[in-house]
């Protein structure tokens, strides 16, 4: 589990809890942006999903077959781990409003737990893999989104139908899609490409302002 705190306090009322894509807690660039989170007066706290298992970089772009090492971290196990420590951030940390943050694989999470009987009081999520319809019709808490024209897991076609769909349930959502942002561009990007240095810029500053606001 991967703790940053806010400038100068080590405990807090309010706190995020950030599930992380597929590269999980070792990858630098989620440890990067939780500093960058808690800098902004969050305490920022980021489970290890995977249990040691995380996929290295170096793994992703030799190939290696998502669709086997998805079957060794199923949904009722990630779950778990999530409650986890969501009953340890209110216990143990005594967290009064917890914020949940989900990128790429955590995409899917965060409106899971978005529903009437979830653990996180707001959420925001960017680029979510295999999250469906039902999902975000669970969902009883406000959230943000953030999509990228480029990314074939969750296109603009698949942001405006979470739109309609927050909308008919009176939801508080608030939206952006990305021009010539790929897949995972709220964490890792080209950063010789502005379109998506600014995506993931942008899509920062989108997080912080939806928490400081409704958090």
């Amino acid at each position: 589990m991967y703790f940053s705190y806010p400038p100068g306090r080590n405990t807090s009322s309010k706190a995020l809890l950030y599930l992380t894509d597929i590269f999980g807690v070792p990858l630098l660039q989620n440890q990067l942006l939780a500093d960058s989170l808690a800098a902004n007066d969050y305490l920022v706290i980021m489970p290890d999903l995977f249990k040691g298992d995380a996929v290295s970089v170096e793994e992703r772009e030799a190939g290696l077959n998502l669709t086997e090492w998805n079957l060794l971290h199923p949904l009722p196990e990630i779950e778990s781990i999530i409650n986890t420590t969501i009953a340890f951030m209110r216990d143990e940390l005594d967290i009064e409003r917890i914020g949940g943050l989900g990128f790429c694989f955590g995409g899917k999470y965060v409106p899971r737990f978005l529903t009437a009987s979830g653990g996180l009081d707001l959420g925001f999520i960017a680029h979510p893999s295999n999250l469906n319809e039902q999902e975000i019709g669970g969902i009883t808490r406000g959230i943000s989104i953030a999509a990228g024209t480029l990314d074939a897991s969750f296109n603009a076609t698949a942001k405006a139908r979470a739109e309609s769909i927050l909308a008919r349930n009176n939801i508080t959502f608030q939206s952006n899609v990305y021009g010539g942002a790929p897949h995972g561009f709220a964490v890792r990007v080209n950063q010789s490409i502005p379109q998506q240095a600014y995506a993931k810029q942008a899509s920062f500053v989108q997080a912080v302002t939806w928490f400081d606001a409704w958090l």
